[in-house]
């Protein structure tokens, strides 16, 4: 039995956590006859909204602290994953595991109350996923939702539950790697007199045989 230094698992659901972070989690598309306008953003990147529009300001302020407060969770969460990835400590995992899927909730929650609450000029939006034609120009259409960053992190969080159930068993007694089998004489071993080959009773001191003293090698039979 040859133990894990480390727990492959774990590392894995830190790395698609951080491929995750730098990939857009929510953006709109803006579609018609004359325009195409693609919006994405990353927690690291958040929108920023013309201050000069009504709500503007408001709007971005929200945006930013809560895309803040994700990459903080975002990166913590990662980290305590390395930590327990590196020393097999479950409650290491078990916390990153907690502050993984609080990240993603926490980020559905402020993107849910920014778009409800206020309109995203020049369109408003309603919830975090949707899509509706906007009535003031025909054949413009509006679509939003998470984007694959969001989507992969969500993957990283399930491997992150598959990593917790991998270091208990790693943890526990560890990945058997094959047996070693080593050969172990069981033969009975007896005295015998180094000068006429004679067996010698243990408590002999001496050769029954040729009389001479008992310094003879074992012999196995």
């Amino acid at each position: 039995m040859i133990p894990w230094r480390i727990n492959p698992v774990s590392i894995l659901a830190a790395a698609i956590s951080l491929i995750g972070a730098f990939l857009p989690w929510w953006g709109f598309d803006v579609t018609g006859i004359s325009i195409n306008q693609v919006r994405r953003w990353t927690i690291w990147n958040p929108p920023r909204f013309n201050t000069q529009v009504p709500g503007g300001a408001t709007v971005s302020w929200n945006f930013t602290i809560s895309s803040v407060s994700v990459l903080v969770l975002v990166l913590v969460a990662t980290a305590l994953v390395v930590v327990g990835s590196l020393t097999l400590l479950r409650r290491y995992l078990l916390g990153g595991l907690v502050l993984s899927a609080l990240a993603p909730v926490v980020y559905a929650v402020a993107i849910n109350y920014v778009t409800m609450n206020y309109c995203l000029s020049p369109f408003c939006v309603s919830g975090p996923i949707g899509s509706e034609s906007v009535s003031m120009v025909a054949g413009l259409s509006v679509s939003w939702g998470f984007q694959n960053g969001f989507y992969i992190f969500l993957t990283a969080v399930m491997v992150s539950i598959a990593g917790l159930i991998v270091n208990s068993r790693l943890g526990a007694n560890l990945v058997p790697t094959g047996t070693l089998r080593t050969p172990v004489t069981t033969a009975a071993t007896v005295l015998a007199c180094s000068h006429c080959g004679s067996n010698l009773q243990a408590q002999s001191k001496f050769c029954p045989n040729c009389g001479q003293a008992r310094t003879g090698p074992l012999r196995t039979e």
